[in-house]
């Protein structure tokens, strides 16, 4: 995993001691922060990306950080988002919802949960699969009482967002541990 902690991209990008991510030039700034933070990273390695120690995210910085770098990373990298609170969620929900995208994200509390609009057997999936670590479709399909077709349905989805990762037979969902 390759954590990035955005209070500290915040204080290196902006020269800057508050903790609030706001404007749309200050996103693109810690965006690209981040992006060099990456380029010569594991494309495998999740990259978490750390919203603990942040106070308010404004709706510009959330397009500009988590939707962008979704955008321009997310078919090809593993985000997961760390310490999102409440009022995070809000921002990161709305550019998610108008991009389509999803991203998989653990509160402050350490729910772990998917941001942004995905099929509900989908959430279902990665709902179990956090819960039991990992398992494979076999298993998805008992506990979640669905059929073969759902079940992979639901799988490939969550492959194909990168919200969670195979390697034959199990699928395991992002996860900080």
């Amino acid at each position: 995993m390759k954590r990035i902690d955005l209070s500290e991209v915040l204080k290196e990008a902006s020269s800057t001691t508050y903790n609030n991510l706001v404007t749309r030039a200050t996103g693109q700034a810690i965006r690209g922060h981040i992006e060099n933070e990456l380029a010569d990273g594991n494309r495998d390695q999740v990259a978490v990306i750390d919203f603990g120690a942040v106070g308010c995210l404004d709706f510009s910085c959330a397009d500009e950080i988590v939707a962008k770098l979704l955008l321009n990373h997310g078919e090809a990298r593993y985000f997961l988002l760390l310490g999102v609170s409440p009022a995070q969620r809000e921002a990161i929900e709305a550019v998610l919802e108008r991009h389509h995208l999803a991203v998989a994200a653990q509160d402050r509390s350490g729910s772990m949960q998917v941001l942004g609009p995905i099929p509900e057997v989908a959430r279902k999936a990665f709902g179990f699969l956090v819960k039991a670590g990992s398992a494979d479709e076999s298993e998805v399909i008992e506990h979640l009482d669905m059929n073969l077709d759902t079940a992979r349905a639901a799988l490939n989805e969550l492959c194909d967002r990168h919200l969670v990762q195979f390697s034959s037979p199990r699928y395991q969902a992002l996860t900080t541990i």
